[in-house]
């Protein structure tokens, strides 16, 4: 039986990456102290899968979230460092925080840049390899050039997913911007966080992979408020590794899965402009929110120039 013009024979030339991750969202419908806790539960519980099963890596994004647990758990701090420098805390991202990447202004993402990169390279001894701005609504055309200079040289997204942009070339491409600046692009399939069971995720990818194509990445684990991957997850990627019906699965992260598909000699499209639209209109039926943002820039910038 083929599928996507792949035999069964063939299946096993495929690799399925497995990005164990949480995308937290420290403030949506809850004050920071809970997204402060949430943080703290979570990295706790990645810390004690990753004592249970050596085989097993983490991904995770905003070096907010690094300087909470640094000022309240340091004893949590120290063993994240240590999986760090063994490769298997994978950092992404390199910016402050995950932000809405629509309304700020250009000098917004390179302060998230500047402090974030800065901290981690300050206090594990590396900057962020991947922009990895996965829940955002939307991302402006400009992003690439920003993610360049900033040391990021692929990116990770959602949104738009394939039935609200159909000009987007497939899941992984290069996006340009308008200045030429280019960044090797991956649209999560599906979603970041599984529901109904890794395994379950893992064979919805069959629907999906096809050549030249060889590498993908699955994203696994709870979301939104924390969570990360179970121990149930775990289990389950090493039974789909069992299976002769289904490519092969990997404990990876996105460094991984980039530089393997650097690798590769396959031509890649080139998608230009913004990658746009999910949910037309959240923002102007808030635009409080909007204008906040304005205020906020504006007032930062008076702050900073000299009164002389």
């Amino acid at each position: 039986m083929a599928i996507n013009n792949v035999s069964k024979e063939n299946i096993k030339n495929f690799i399925i990456h497995m990005i164990g991750n949480s995308h937290i969202d420290p403030v949506w419908l809850w004050g920071w102290q809970e997204g402060c806790q949430v943080v703290r539960s979570t990295f706790r519980k990645i810390l004690n899968l990753m004592k249970e099963f050596p085989e097993f890596v983490f991904t995770s994004s905003s070096a907010a979230f690094y300087e909470w647990i640094e000022s309240i758990e340091p004893e949590i701090f120290e063993e994240i460092k240590q999986m760090v420098k063994g490769g298997r805390w994978v950092i992404v991202g390199g910016w402050w925080i995950e932000p809405d990447c629509n309304i700020p202004c250009g000098e917004s993402f390179i302060r998230q840049a500047l402090y974030g990169q800065r901290y981690f390279k300050e206090k594990f001894g590396l900057m962020a390899e991947v922009g990895y701005n996965i829940d955002s609504f939307g991302h402006n055309a400009m992003l690439p050039q920003i993610l360049t200079k900033c040391r990021l040289r692929s990116y990770v997204f959602m949104r738009p997913n394939s039935d609200e942009n159909r000009e987007v070339p497939g899941d992984v491409f290069w996006w340009e911007s308008p200045d030429g600046s280019r960044v090797l692009c991956y649209r999560i399939p599906f979603s970041y966080a599984t529901s109904g069971g890794v395994l379950n995720r893992i064979e919805k990818f069959m629907e999906i992979i096809k050549p030249p194509l060889k590498d993908y990445m699955c994203f696994y684990g709870r979301g939104d408020h924390g969570g990360g991957p179970t121990r149930e997850d775990i289990m389950g990627i090493f039974e789909a590794g069992k299976r002769t019906d289904l490519p092969q699965v990997v404990f990876s992260s996105p460094n991984i899965f980039f530089k393997k598909i650097a690798e590769k000699t396959i031509q890649l499209p080139v998608f230009r402009g913004e990658l746009q639209h999910h949910a037309s209109g959240c923002y102007s039926v808030h635009s409080e929110v909007k204008r906040n943002n304005r205020l906020a820039e504006n007032m930062l910038c008076t702050a900073e120039k000299p009164l002389f």
